[in-house]
């Protein structure tokens, strides 16, 4: 892993700063309509369907 990558790890694995992104970057109203007081960052490994090992960047889940 390049050292970007653990700055960027560090820097998405911010609530605060997934938050502003989806707030500032994302168009559409339907943001607002978010509740970001359960913003919950997932597990990010897991096993696939086909029984595969799998480790993905970060992955938030938030209420609509």
């Amino acid at each position: 892993m390049g050292s970007h990558d653990h700055i960027y790890k560090r820097l998405f694995s911010n609530p605060d700063m997934v938050r502003d992104l989806l707030r500032d970057f994302v168009p559409g109203e339907w943001v607002s309509d978010l509740d970001f007081d359960t913003l919950e960052k997932l597990n990010n490994s897991y096993i696939t369907d086909d029984l595969r090992e799998r480790a993905d960047d970060i992955v938030w889940r938030v209420r609509f």
